[in-house]
């Protein structure tokens, strides 16, 4: 017959979740069937995803609440604005970012395929630069740091998702 669920391992009300550093995982990629996992997040007003690439998974993001700017393709790539309600495609190995350009937070769920960026973040303990190059390397989560100064200044960014600080970033 299968397994017997209790009500705990399938419901995830709000504020429930696994959190790992700036993330709460509301499901993993092992509840999933291996497919994708889920995660959550709030991007604080005027902060940045850095400029990255996942080699080996493709993501989608849904805006829940607040506004947040995409870029996909590289500095040569797409840019537009995601409102409350939208969802973003962010291809596998294609390099994206994204920002919080406003006043507001911005709620966001993150769905990734494979385990991939999960293990990414459960390898980052303290959200220090040196450790998310690591963890990214391992992972495959390339990060094109020569970008962020110029993006930060150009959206009148205050630093990096998790790291408000960029005087102390980089």
């Amino acid at each position: 017959m299968g397994k017997n669920y209790t009500v705990k391992e399938l419901l995830k009300l709000p504020g429930e979740g696994e959190s790992m550093n700036a993330m709460v995982i509301k499901a993993r990629t092992e509840d999933l069937s291996g497919q994708f996992g889920i995660m959550e997040s709030v991007l604080s007003p005027k902060t940045m995803i850095a400029p990255h690439r996942h080699e080996h998974e493709a993501q989608a993001v849904y805006v829940i609440s607040g506004e947040l700017e995409f870029e996909v393709g590289g500095a040569g790539g797409l840019r537009f604005t995601a409102p409350a309600g939208s969802y973003i495609i962010k291809p596998q190995g294609v390099q994206h970012c994204f920002w919080n350009a406003t006043n507001e937070p911005a709620r966001y769920i993150e769905l990734s395929g494979g385990r991939g960026f999960e293990e990414f973040v459960d390898d980052i303990v303290d959200a220090n630069p040196l450790e998310i190059k690591k963890a990214g390397d391992t992972h495959q989560v390339l990060f094109d740091v020569k970008r962020i100064p110029k993006l930060l200044l150009q959206h009148r960014l205050k630093g990096l998702h998790g790291m408000i600080d960029v005087q102390k970033t980089f």
